[in-house]
């Protein structure tokens, strides 16, 4: 008792830390000190050099600069195409670049070789990495990189640990919208009155189809359920302190509603999974559903007729849902000084154009960090922008996991008869509590159960709690 417990993780750091820190007074010896960490020769990384030939200048006057990261295919090809581009307008930096097939192992890397005083300047990497890197002292504090005041809320609640902010926000993504048939929904909900007015319309013997929707919500996911609880004016944790804001009267609200919407008035259909709301949507049987906005394409490439819009406002009151969003941001090395930290600036700074932007709209299912993007032609683009407006950022996988446990099994057993909204409310607080600790074991969310983006989420290693 009152020991500190130092995990197997944090060892295995610290004594690759200590490898590499030995191996770098060694090679100085020779005057080979590089700040470029070597290959672990591990089969999860693979590693690219990227040069670029500059005749006209000598290789001292060239500042290389390099960047790690775990982007999915679309956006490491945006990457790599957005460097090309960088390195023709700026022949005195260089940027190499190394993938990594996960941001655990990037984190795990990254971590021992910034310890010893060497790793790369720069990280692409989810907002995931402020929680596991910051407090690790191994990244440098944003000051003068970013504008917060012009970043997307949702990104700016999940930027900072310990009030310091540590990422510069880059791209938005994972997060829910309303997606709707064109060719069936001519007038799209503004409230979910309207949704259980459509509802109930199709629910007339004149207009009953077979395996006929008006509207699916996926309510066996917490993700899914948690928008409605800002929709009624709460939240789910406090950003400052990370701490659990479950037990509150808008969870209450929001299990109130579902109980109306599944059992009271028998308004939507449950027990489906999200593969078969899924196929329903594209066969056009459901005529609207909630879903992650980087499945539009998927929806799209099946022939539907796709709209999308916010998710409308809540049941017997007046605001919108508020999703979470999380999205890829730049963190620098806390050993990155002199010319490699302007560079690394000069970098940040050119990925944040409206050039460069641009071709990340077109290329990847990401959107502007940036709350004023400036002109958007496509509709779908703008409209998933409005909604991101008023996402709420995504807590660490570690506590997003916990909420997702608690939320998830008292729902089920409130829409099960077996507990009224208000009790549940309370359990969900209580239960979250009981999870973080360790005294109640947590469920590792089963593969595949998510859309992308939500990958990096796994079971909870009690001492990281």
């Amino acid at each position: 008792m009152g020991k500190k417990i130092i995990s197997n993780k944090t060892i295995s750091v610290y004594i690759l830390a200590f490898i590499i820190a030995a191996s770098l007074l060694f090679s100085s010896g020779c005057g080979l000190l590089s700040s470029k960490v070597e290959d672990t020769g591990e089969d999860v990384v693979q590693e690219e050099e990227n040069s670029i030939a500059e005749e006209e200048l000598s290789p001292g006057l060239i500042t290389t600069i390099t960047l790690w990261d775990c982007l999915e295919p679309r956006e490491r090809m945006a990457l790599m195409g957005s460097r090309d581009k960088f390195l023709s307008a700026h022949r005195d930096i260089n940027i190499e670049t190394r993938h990594f097939r996960s941001q655990e192992e990037l984190q795990d890397q990254f971590e021992a070789a910034s310890l010893a005083g060497a790793g790369p300047q720069l990280l692409l990497l989810d907002f995931d990495g402020v929680h596991r890197l910051a407090p690790a002292n191994v990244v440098r504090e944003i000051v003068d990189e970013a504008d917060y005041g012009s970043v997307l809320n949702g990104l700016e609640e999940i930027s900072a640990s310990n009030g310091k902010n540590y990422i510069v926000p880059f791209r938005a993504y994972d997060f829910l919208m309303l997606f709707y048939n064109k060719e069936i929904v001519e007038d799209v909900p503004d409230d979910f009155e309207e949704v259980f007015s459509y509802i109930q319309q199709m629910q007339q013997p004149e207009n009953t189809e077979e395996k006929a929707f008006g509207f699916l919500l996926n309510e066996s996911e917490a993700d899914w359920i948690i928008p409605f609880i800002g929709g009624y004016n709460g939240w789910i944790i406090d950003y400052a302190s990370n701490s659990l804001a479950l037990g509150s009267q808008a969870m209450q609200k929001t299990l109130e509603f579902l109980d109306y919407a599944y059992n009271q008035e028998n308004l939507l259909q449950g027990g489906l999974e999200y593969g078969e709301i899924n196929e329903l949507f594209k066969e056009g049987s459901a005529h609207m559903i909630i879903d992650q906005y980087s499945t539009t394409q998927e929806y799209i490439d099946s022939g539907i007729n796709l709209g999308i819009a916010k998710i409308p406002r809540v049941w017997g009151e007046a605001k919108y849902p508020t999703p979470n969003i999380s999205g890829l941001g730049f963190m620098i090395n806390i050993n990155t000084y002199g010319k490699q930290l302007e560079g690394a600036r000069e970098f940040i700074g050119y990925m944040l154009t409206g050039d460069i932007q641009a071709g990340w709209n077109d290329n990847t299912s990401t959107i502007p960090a940036l709350a004023d993007p400036g002109i958007i032609d496509d509709p779908l683009l703008k409209m998933a922008f409005e909604q991101a407006e008023i996402c709420r950022g995504k807590p660490y996988s570690q506590l997003i996991m916990i909420i997702r446990n608690a939320i998830s099994d008292n729902v089920k057993s409130m829409l099960a008869g077996d507990i009224v909204p208000a009790e549940a409310a309370l359990k969900i607080q209580e239960d979250a509590i009981r999870l973080r600790s360790g005294t109640l074991p947590l469920k590792k969310q089963e593969e595949g159960q998510l859309p992308e983006n939500t990958q990096e989420d796994k079971e909870i290693p009690s001492n990281e709690k």
